[in-house]
């Protein structure tokens, strides 16, 4: 399908809807965000007379509240509990149903009418899916949701924003741009700043900066980096906070997700002579995250993570969850083991 057959038919779908719900996968990123944000706008703007609601599972990322919209989006318990009515689901930078949710069933999502997915990562759509777009060329989900939309849209300060926002937090403020694709995405980025009016230091110290609170997170990551040689793989850097930080009420899940960020963009992998590794951080709900980072060359962690059943996302920046077991919270040096058990027993895709 062309760009232009998905866009057109995608607008034809969102026309005869008159409920619609946005989502994207939980713990968002700033992809994530700028990207439903995004849409939105361009979805009231076009047809104010339209129900459209952003609904996410989890907890408020308050460090997105700088955006205008914010506070429209619906943080909820699961999301499979808060689409009665939907017409459309509207599904971006994620694919498949089972990361939008925490739920085994379900049959809620898949039961809505129709279902249209926007998407830049190389996994298949959901078996529900009306509709998909799917473009692992481009860096971010923003930058594709624009692309697509571009000839339908105007560009407004407030959108240009939103779209910015995804496009800097998925290349890692350009840091992450290989040489295909650095043409379209620096002469977006020019016209985005200059329509936002504002520089990107100044626009990522909104929302990007580093909470004092979080120090004493960042210190237990540095302080726990290890290193593991393992049979077939490039040596592995990995670093996990404990669950006894989460149990002390001094941290939130968007701490914690804030923390492994920042550590995996200061630490994995810059360190000298490391090609790849990954950061486990506990969770609320008793389940540990994992998060993945590669060089080129080096493990494809997305297709480490799918094929373990746990995550997916980028080639070189990739998300997994471990739950909890039978309502018993794990421990972030167990989901590390069980990395290691699975990296024992399989061999890494590389390049």
């Amino acid at each position: 399908m062309t760009i232009k057959e998905f866009r057109e038919q995608s607008l034809a779908l969102f026309a005869k809807a008159e409920r619609i719900a946005i989502t994207s996968h939980m713990s968002p990123d700033d992809d994530s965000i700028g990207s439903v944000l995004a849409a939105r706008e361009f979805l009231v703007t076009r047809y104010p007379q339209k129900e459209v609601r952003i609904i996410y599972t989890g907890t408020p990322v308050s460090r997105y509240a700088v955006f205008d919209d914010f506070d429209g989006i619906e943080w909820v318990d699961d999301i499979t509990h808060h689409v009665a009515g939907i017409e459309l689901l509207l599904v971006l930078d994620v694919s498949h149903l089972g990361r939008v949710s925490k739920s085994e069933d379900l049959s809620s999502l898949r039961s809505i009418p129709t279902i249209v997915s926007i998407d830049h990562h190389k996994t298949a759509p959901d078996e529900a899916t009306t509709l998909a777009y799917i473009d692992p060329s481009l860096t971010s989900n923003a930058e594709l949701f624009y692309r697509v939309f571009e000839t339908e849209l105007a560009l407004t300060k407030k959108l240009a924003s939103y779209i910015l926002c995804g496009v800097l937090g998925d290349t890692g403020n350009f840091s992450f741009v290989p040489p295909e694709q650095a043409s379209s995405v620096f002469s977006l980025a020019s016209r985005l700043v200059e329509t936002a009016g504002v520089g990107i230091d100044q626009f990522r110290s909104q929302y990007g900066g580093i909470p004092k609170s979080i120090l004493p997170l960042l210190q237990q990551l540095v302080a726990n980096t290890a290193y593991k040689e393992v049979p077939g793989w490039p040596t592995v850097q990995y670093s996990w906070i404990d669950r006894t930080t989460v149990e002390s009420g001094q941290f939130t899940d968007e701490d914690m997700s804030a923390a492994s960020h920042i550590y995996i963009g200061q630490y994995l992998p810059r360190v000298e002579g490391q090609t790849w590794g990954f950061v486990a951080t506990p969770r609320s709900d008793g389940g540990v995250r994992v998060s993945g980072r590669s060089l080129p060359g080096s493990v494809n962690v997305r297709d480490m993570f799918e094929r373990m059943g746990i995550g997916g996302g980028h080639d070189r920046a990739s998300g997994a969850n471990f739950p909890a077991v039978k309502g018993e919270p794990m421990e972030s040096s167990v989901a590390v083991e069980k990395l290691f058990v699975w990296m024992r027993d399989n061999l890494p895709l590389l390049g």
